[in-house]
Parts: structure tokens; sequence; C-alpha cells
């Protein structure tokens, strides 16, 4: 009887060592697989940040033209 009991324990550590050994794999595997993803993100975040960039300059440059156009319109108007 004493055997039963030495093996059901010994089958029960290496059915629980198997599973773990499992569950740390996967976890390895999905932090890297986060880990990616977190850096496409970073990625993606710097691009549109570029982009932004680009856009605001695009804004400015077109906000200057119009300040200037409307000085223009006023300096014909005084001189009427």
């Amino acid at each position: 009887m004493e055997s039963i009991v030495d093996s059901a324990t010994l089958n029960t550590i290496i059915s629980t060592s198997g599973a773990v050994i499992v569950g740390i794999a996967g976890m390895y595997i999905s932090s890297n697989q986060l880990g990616r993803r977190i850096d496409d993100l970073r990625e993606d975040f710097r691009d549109m940040k570029a982009e932004f960039h680009t856009f605001k300059d695009v804004v400015n440059s077109k906000f200057a033209a119009l300040d200037l156009e409307i000085a223009k319109l006023m300096d014909r108007r005084n001189d009427r």
C-alpha cells in the first residue's frame, strides 16, 4: 500500500511540475508578444507625433499666409 501512495505522490509531483513548466513557458511567450505589441504602439505613436508636427507646421504657414493677405488688404484700405 505504501508503494501506491508513493507512486501517486510522485505522479502528482510530476504532473504539477509539467503544468508549472507549461505555464511559465506560456507566460514567457505572452510577455514577448506583448513586448512586441508595445514596441509597435510606441513606433506608431512616434509616427503620429511626427505627422502631427508636420500638420502643425502646414497650418501655421497657412495662418501666416492668411495674416499677410489680411495685412495687405488693411494697407490698401488705409491708403484710400
